[in-house]
């Protein structure tokens, strides 16, 4: 494993280090970030983590906030992580050269680090299967970059290079699939993401008398809840007396402001991110849990990883997104759950949810389809496509 040392990250949880298998060992290298430019230009202290939207634009924006995303997003190209790409070589041959490997798997984001893969590939000759866990060009998130033409073409370059050299190519959707076979044929595999049921084990729920709904993770601004938040208004006084909702993770200024603007602010707590332990708890806990896919194009293909520990936990689920978008098809098959649409009513199901859970109705859940994303299954998936390169 070959990774950074000190890298600048949204959120960090060291208790995932005791999951490192005995006898994997993981080499860690120097990288240059400009986030601490960042911070000085922009005001922030140091050491004060960099959400995962920071490049979205935001209602209360700052000149020095606007010239800094600007900076970054012509001049680290593909990303911020372009500084770790010659550290990824040279001691990339150094491992190779000492461990004698038989392939490389590089996963992203960043894609920065698929640069320096591909380098590795070409120098040393071994086998590379490139898998992306985002979409690159088509990431919603690169909708906010102020690029010029010069940084799309370099960005648009990188990317079909890599498409194009790598033996094989995984990402997590049909959709980010067929983005790619757009830019360039290739080997092409989906490889969603998942969940350990280990991760389960000995986790005993308590119980509540209020109705708890849950969200893990970002929310970054397209990540829309208005109807959410509109559909909990309507709920009357003694029902939403004994809602509790819950959001874990960094929430985008503008979604933080809705719900403090909302009728319904005092039922609602923002939390810090969590370790992840303690989120698989949470799930556990909750009666509903909350998906939001961004409103954005080509938002069908988008699955966050948030949503297989949530089929995991088997709780009625209900997604805010694209009706005919791959998170949906898999809420349907699995029986979790419901995808709405971003400006659809979703006090009908909300309330059934709570009459379900007063009546102790269990919802039939399809334990076959869910089964599907164990991280076991897809590590065996990843296993075959190894050996159909070697």
């Amino acid at each position: 494993m070959l990774t950074v040392e000190k890298g600048n990250y949204p959120s960090i949880d060291y208790d995932l280090i005791n999951e490192i298998p005995v006898g994997c060992k993981v080499y860690r290298t120097k990288i240059f970030e400009p986030f601490e430019l960042y911070s000085k230009i922009t005001g922030k202290s140091t050491g004060e983590k960099i959400p995962t939207f920071v490049l979205n634009s935001s209602q209360h924006e700052k000149l020095s906030e606007k010239l800094s995303k600007k900076l970054r997003a012509n001049l680290f190209v593909p990303d911020a992580k372009i500084g770790w790409i010659k550290h990824i070589v040279k001691e990339g041959e150094k491992i190779i050269a000492r461990e004698k490997p038989d392939l490389i798997f590089s996963s992203s984001p960043p894609h920065s680090l698929q640069i320096g893969a591909m380098k590795l590939a070409q120098k040393t000759g071994l086998k590379w299967m490139a898998d992306f866990r985002d979409p690159w060009s088509t990431a919603f998130w690169q909708n906010d970059i102020r690029r010029m033409k010069l940084a799309k073409n370099r960005d648009s370059k990188y990317e079909k290079a890599v498409l194009q050299k790598a033996d094989a190519v995984s990402s997590v959707s049909k959709s980010i699939v067929a983005d790619f076979e757009n830019i360039t044929k290739n080997n092409f595999h989906v490889l969603p993401n998942g969940y350990d049921y280990e991760d389960f084990d000995n986790i005993t729920p308590s119980t509540s008398k209020k109705f708890i709904i849950s969200y893990t993770g970002t929310l970054s601004k397209t990540q829309r809840i208005d109807n959410f938040l509109e559909s909990l208004v309507k709920l009357n006084a003694s029902l939403l007396e004994n809602v509790e909702v819950n959001f874990y993770g960094t929430l985008h200024p503008d979604i933080s402001a809705s719900i403090q603007k909302s009728n319904i602010a005092g039922i609602i707590n923002i939390h810090e991110g969590v370790a992840h332990k303690k989120i698989i708890e949470i799930l556990m806990n909750s009666d509903m849990l909350l998906l939001v896919i961004p409103d954005t194009p080509k938002n069908e293909g988008i699955l966050t990883g948030k949503l297989f520990e949530y089929l995991a936990s088997r709780k009625p689920i209900l997604g805010i997104g694209p009706k005919h978008g791959e998170a949906a098809e898999i809420l349907t098959t699995t029986g979790c759950g419901e995808m709405f649409d971003f400006n659809e009513d979703l006090l009908p199901f909300i309330l059934n949810e709570i009459e379900q859970k007063n009546k102790s109705v269990k919802r039939n859940f399809i334990d076959s389809e869910i089964e599907k994303f164990s991280r076991k299954n897809l590590a065996q998936n990843l296993t075959n496509i190894f050996e159909e390169l070697l």
